[in-house]
């Protein structure tokens, strides 16, 4: 009966599964709850800074304009400037009674206004507001105008100061390597563990075929890989959920940005048998697919060095997971989606003819 090798296996190793599982629900769910402590770290709240109003040029040496609101108690007003926004060494930019001052733009790094009301001489004086020449910034900006990790995203201007780039970037980024290694592991395991404990011969006294037994094994593997991708998915929806982003970040692209990885996987999985055939060892076996996932992973990132390198990126695997079409374009590309399942197809099919040459030691 078709299945009885899948079960066995999935029998065997549900308990190591399901901690794996948890591992993967955690991290999926935690990332998401990262976020708004993340944006908020970079997003200075100043005080008081909804009273002044800071109008910067275009381009270096054009004008900055600075005005703020009055204080009818106020005899003078002082501004301060400092590139610190503690204003522990700060200068005095103006003393006087105006409510908006212009000046020149001569400098390049950032730089903090604090505006001060003169009550009287014998009072200190009170603050308005606090504001500065620059917003909050994502350093990820500058590191995604390198064109390696440009050609990662496919060009597109991806903002960590957005729930989306944040999980892209953080989970997305390096999810691949969470549960495409393990997978990787896993496949390995499931065939080269047999060779390795002379079951091979205890299987083949029953009356099964080496292409059952090849299938089974790439049935159970299906089922795992189908497992931990429905768990990240479970994960990532309920972080999404926790910090109320399901309106930025859809349900809808979560689930079909990891169904997606699920060839990506089975790709993977079917590598892993067939090293696993011609090694007949678990750790030469499991560092031969290793390199693979890592070779395709370098394939992708050099290909998007240059245009004369992006051939790079059509032999490589990780060019048809393409969450980012999924997450920012709001695209499944089910043509990528086929190939990796024509791929995954090709390959466990290539094992099994090769497994039906091959000697069995005993």
């Amino acid at each position: 009966m078709f299945g009885r090798i899948a079960f066995m296996e999935l029998r065997t190793g549900w308990k190591g599964l399901l901690i794996f599982g948890l591992l993967v629900l955690i991290v999926s769910a935690g990332i998401p709850m990262i976020f708004p402590t993340y944006r908020d770290s970079l997003i200075e709240e100043m005080e008081g800074a909804s009273k002044v109003h800071l109008e910067l040029p275009d381009e270096q040496g054009g004008m900055i304009t600075l005005s703020w609101e009055p204080l009818e108690t106020a005899t003078s007003y002082m501004v301060l400037e400092d590139n610190r926004s503690s204003m522990v060494t700060p200068n005095i930019k103006y003393m006087g009674n105006e409510t908006s001052i212009t000046f020149e733009k001569d400098f390049e790094e950032k730089r903090y206004y604090a505006v001060m009301a003169v009550l009287d001489e014998t009072s200190d004086p009170v603050l308005i507001g606090i504001t500065a020449t620059e917003k909050g910034e994502d350093p990820f900006q500058e590191l995604l105008k390198n064109p390696a990790y440009a050609g990662f995203t496919g060009g597109r201007n991806i903002s960590m100061l957005e729930v989306k780039g944040f999980v892209a970037l953080e989970y997305y980024g390096w999810a691949w390597m969470l549960t495409g290694l393990f997978i990787a592991y896993l496949s390995v395991s499931l065939i080269a563990s047999d060779f390795e404990n002379k079951r091979m011969d205890v299987m083949f006294s029953a009356p099964i075929s080496r292409r059952r037994y090849l299938l089974e094994k790439f049935t159970a593997m299906s089922v795992i890989a189908l497992f931990i991708v429905l768990v990240q998915i479970a994960g990532l929806t309920s972080g999404l959920a926790s910090i109320n982003a399901l309106n930025e970040f859809s349900a809808n692209a979560v689930l079909l940005s990891l169904i997606g990885s699920l060839p990506f996987l089975m790709v993977i999985a079917a590598v892993g048998i067939a090293t696993a055939i011609f090694s007949q060892k678990v750790r030469t076996g499991m560092g031969i697919t290793f390199a693979f996932v890592f070779a395709e992973f370098f394939l992708y990132t050099f290909g998007g060095f240059s245009k004369s390198l992006e051939w790079m990126k059509t032999i490589s695997i990780f060019k048809y997971w393409d969450y980012f079409s999924v997450i920012i374009d709001d695209l499944f590309k089910t043509g990528d989606f086929l190939i990796l399942t024509l791929l995954a197809i090709v390959l466990i099919i290539a094992a099994i003819r090769v497994f039906q040459k091959k000697d069995i030691p005993t």
